[in-house]
């Protein structure tokens, strides 16, 4: 039974947080991508008939929002799936994930005042730990990145 157990890696309570952030973040991010698909697909299709070419530009950008969006959406869901599995690829994914969101994040805080600069600050708190957490030497132990000691 011990020797079964050592083979058997076992997942960080991180890592199933981090499943479950990435799921319901990716299950909310499609549901919102599909309202942006499907108002931008309304708009531009009523926007073409009525010749309203402000309508129809706007539900075009939004109609490919929301594809992006989807697309997003689902990588989400895949690397949350990929992290309960301890996938290599996934802690790849996830730390490019999160990589990006704190880039986007430090940008973001630069293109407004002072309310942006304090919130966009606060945001990017979880972002920052996520990725402290996602280097840490036990997981990236546990991910195989580095040999066990």
């Amino acid at each position: 039974m011990r020797l079964e157990e050592n083979l058997v890696k076992k997942r960080p309570i991180g890592i199933s947080v981090l499943f479950w952030v990435f799921l319901i973040l990716g299950i909310l991010s499609l549901l919102w991508s599909g309202m942006i698909l499907g108002i931008g697909g309304l708009s531009a299709f009523f926007g073409g008939i009525f010749g309203m070419e402000n309508v129809a530009t706007f539900g075009n950008t939004s109609a490919w929002s929301g594809y992006i969006g989807i697309f997003a959406a689902l990588a989400q869901i895949i690397v949350a799936f990929g992290l309960a599995s301890l996938k290599k690829w996934a802690w790849y994914l996830a730390l490019i994930s999160v990589v990006l969101t704190v880039v986007q994040g430090i940008i973001g805080i630069f293109a407004g005042g002072v309310f942006v600069f304090i919130c966009g600050s606060l945001g990017l708190i979880v972002p920052i730990i996520i990725l402290f957490y996602l280097l840490s030497a036990n997981i990236r132990t546990v991910f195989g990145m580095t040999k066990a000691q």
